[in-house]
């Protein structure tokens, strides 16, 4: 009896140990596609556009009559275009290591990631719409509105939206006896 626990109790180390090792290795793989990412000038014009056609998108909708370039929204009164600094890619990177690092089941780490970077990409998208409005309406608080206030803005959206699927797995996990 007690070699059968000894056995049990090594596979219960074993198995921690390894699931350890495998979500290192995913953050680490998260961090890999990021950096193949943002190193490609084709993946980040692609993304650029993507973020410029939805802001121009949503400003037509609200009647500004924009048109996109590329990565560049214009209208008769302002322009904006979309860099990689723009696009949250590296917040939303560091988001996904966040996710992938709490244990919890593949199921929940998959919807946490779609939430999130979901979530991440809308509020980016409110962020350049309205930093367009701020450069039309109000130009001499833009580079403030830009910096500090709606990347400090985006980072918190990212951490509630964290914090909010890290508390929910928390509560599953004490339900069901943990992540697998």
């Amino acid at each position: 009896m007690k070699a059968l626990k000894r056995i049990g109790s090594s596979f219960v180390r074993r198995t921690a140990a390894t699931q350890i090792i495998l979500r290192g290795l995913c953050c680490l793989g998260v961090v890999a596609a990021l950096i193949l990412i943002a190193s490609s000038q084709a993946a980040m014009a692609r993304i650029q556009a993507v973020y410029a056609h939805v802001t121009g998108w949503i400003l037509n909708l609200l009647g500004e009559n924009a048109a996109v370039l590329g990565n560049t929204v214009q209208t008769s009164q302002f322009g904006i275009s979309v860099v990689t600094a723009c696009t949250g890619i590296f917040l939303t990177g560091l988001f996904a290591v966040a996710v992938v690092a709490l244990p919890a089941r593949i199921r929940s780490t998959a919807a946490g990631l779609g939430i999130g970077i979901l979530g991440i990409a809308a509020f980016n998208v409110i962020r350049l719409v309205s930093l367009y409005y701020i450069g039309v309406h109000l130009p001499g608080i833009l580079d403030l509105a830009h910096v500090v206030i709606w990347q400090s803005l985006l980072i918190l959206a990212a951490v509630a939206i964290w914090i909010a699927w890290a508390g929910a797995q928390r509560r599953t996990s004490g339900r069901h006896g943990g992540a697998s």
